[in-house]
């Protein structure tokens, strides 16, 4: 499968031009040790993903939707619609799915949501993970991108101890991406983020795959109805 790092850069050099978009996202995955050593990638990165401001993210959202009427980003799926909060939402540029997913981090808990669609069964799976004893620093930084822009991500550690939980996937544990992630990392900053991800708590929620907002507009059209019936009985009388 032909690589799709041109696409992914193409999306975060659009991401970069908004102020608001850059500051309050990090980009997360197997691309990252790739564009901290400014080196062309021929893999495919199916796990690149978006974490945003928890804070931010329905602000975020219409950024996107906005974008979407003047670049080739399409929506292919929104947690919002399904209700039990905001876990993200995705979209798709050219081959490359790109999730949106909230996070917080406060008193030193990494909080991230993420959700995934089982269309088969008609469900959808909500992830909350929380990762204690996070630094800041140790997680999340900032480096040059594109001339004069910055570019917020989540740590060489952090990715690498992560992708250290899958267990050998394939998809993230490429040769090439092990060494560009062990070459990068700071041994004792590594320590660290292992020991918290290895604590991580995870809580996940299955729903029934109910589009919230077709409910909520049946069962507003139903409430007109009535109301438009009440008032045709009153005028009558």
């Amino acid at each position: 499968m032909r690589g799709n790092y041109n696409d992914i850069i193409d999306v975060l050099l659009t991401l970069t031009e908004d102020e608001d978009i850059a500051k309050s996202t990090a980009i997360s995955g197997s691309i990252v040790p790739y564009i901290i050593s400014n080196k062309d990638s021929n893999e495919f990165h199916g796990d690149f993903y978006v974490l945003v401001k928890e804070k931010k993210i329905k602000s975020i959202r219409r950024k996107m939707k906005a974008l979407s009427d003047e670049y080739e980003f399409d929506f292919i799926s929104d947690s919002s619609k399904y209700g039990s909060g905001d876990y993200g939402f995705k979209v798709k540029y050219e081959r490359t799915a790109i999730g949106f997913f909230p996070y917080s981090l406060i008193n030193n808990n990494l909080c991230i949501k993420t959700y995934a669609k089982m269309k088969d069964e008609g469900k959808v799976k909500l992830k909350t993970k929380i990762i204690p004893r996070v630094s800041k620093s140790n997680v999340i930084r900032l480096i040059p991108f594109s001339k004069d822009r910055t570019l917020r991500i989540m740590s060489p550690e952090f990715i690498l101890a992560e992708i250290e939980t899958r267990n050998g996937d394939a998809e993230y544990t490429t040769k090439e991406t092990y060494r560009l992630l062990d070459k990068l990392c700071d041994q004792s900053v590594l320590r660290k983020v292992r020991d918290s991800v290895d604590d991580t708590k995870i809580k996940v929620e299955t729903k029934s795959m109910v589009n919230f907002n077709l409910i909520l507009t049946i069962t507003l059209a139903i409430v007109f109805v009535a109301l438009l019936v009440v008032a045709i009985l009153c005028f009558k009388k």
